[in-house]
């Protein structure tokens, strides 16, 4: 009896394992092998939950469109702004400085004046002359009646004249050192720098003012000897000058080359109407070699340099990159010139490029501003 009992209790816990397996109506049966659920009737239905989480294996990614545009070979050096107007003055005469008219910074015409020196001795010699020179004019006009009556000789009427154009000399030159007294611009221009206060006592070998004329800005720039062939007068050149830059232009080519350094000067003439560039202030100056126009550009960094060759990732119309090959040209800043593998109308993958290969599915993302 215990026997039969202990197998019906076996029968009954085999019956419910075989019937837990099985689909009830209605329930679908998982086909593990080809990702769909199947019912019944043998219908297959994706996986919806498995199709998401494909989607999401899309790798994100950013792009940028090719442009036409120009571009240019150039050269490119260091120099510092300069003009081809700059004197330094010195006074023309020793003296006390007692005012000062024009400062660092102020404009000045051609013979205006910067300072004054201590001017009462060369006032009152150049009075001394004036009065000599005018007694001796005096008395020749007098001695001229005598002299026609031939009352004096014609050798002391001689020396009466000989006395009076003396006199007048040496008036002259007394007006020339009163002059000196003021020391004045001989261009037009700006007051750079002002060496001298007022007080101070001033010889004819201390400079007082430095004056600039910014019209005519100039950079020089040394070029290489082997670079001679490219370089021609009225050459295009852009000087930059952080965050500002102006045109300019070849001016004068040095016909020689320095044999120490194998380079020859160069003269850029600088049309900086706006004064955006000071003098002295350190720019650097492209020389333009040679433009190339309405050329496809791309950014540098969509650039991918592997075994010499030159590659881009593009993204088609199913969101799969593709790697292709292209040559380049010219380069300007982060711009460069696509000779041949672009037409302009592609979407060229820029930030994410080194986590994606051939045929990876992505997303294309906006970048973060």
């Amino acid at each position: 009896m215990k026997r039969f009992v202990f197998a019906l209790i076996i029968a009954g816990l085999l019956f419910i394992a075989v019937n837990c397996g099985k689909p009830g109506p209605g329930e679908e049966k998982k086909d593990p092998e080809t990702k769909t659920t199947k019912t019944e009737d043998g219908e297959k239905k994706t996986d919806e939950k498995k199709t998401d989480e494909k989607k999401t294996d899309a790798v994100p990614v950013q792009v940028v469109n090719p442009h036409h545009g120009d571009i240019s070979s150039s050269l490119l050096f260091s120099s510092n702004v300069d003009t081809e107007k700059i004197v330094d003055i010195y006074p023309m005469t020793m003296g006390i400085i007692e005012e000062i008219r024009r400062d660092e910074g102020d404009k000045v015409q051609k013979g205006d004046i910067l300072a004054v020196l201590d001017d009462r001795e060369a006032v009152i010699n150049e009075k001394r002359a004036q009065i000599n020179y005018e007694q001796l004019k005096a008395e020749l006009e007098r001695q001229k009646a005598i002299f026609e009556k031939q009352m004096i000789s014609k050798d002391e009427h001689e020396k009466l004249k000989f006395r009076v154009q003396t006199a007048k000399l040496d008036w002259e030159q007394n007006k020339l050192l009163l002059s000196y007294t003021r020391i004045t611009s001989p261009i037009s221009g700006v007051v750079s720098r002002r060496f001298i206060k007022v007080g101070n006592k001033i010889n004819t070998a201390q400079l007082a003012f430095s004056v600039v004329d910014p019209k005519e800005k100039i950079a020089v720039v040394n070029i290489p000897a082997q670079e001679r062939e490219h370089i021609y007068l009225e050459q295009k050149c852009v000087i930059m000058g952080s965050p500002k830059e102006v045109d300019g232009t070849v001016k004068r080519i040095s016909p020689s080359i320095d044999p120490e350094s194998g380079t020859f000067k160069v003269t850029v003439d600088i049309s900086d109407r706006g004064n955006l560039l000071a003098i002295g202030q350190f720019v650097n100056v492209k020389v333009i070699k040679k433009v190339h126009t309405n050329v496809v550009l791309l950014t540098r960094d969509a650039l991918i340099y592997d075994g010499g060759k030159i590659f881009v990732y593009l993204v088609n119309e199913e969101n799969k990159a593709f790697k292709k090959m292209v040559s380049t040209g010219f380069e300007e800043k982060n711009i460069v010139e696509v000779t041949d593998g672009l037409t302009g109308d592609e979407k060229v993958v820029t930030a994410g490029k080194n986590s994606i290969k051939h045929d990876t599915l992505v997303k294309i993302v906006e970048p973060v501003i």
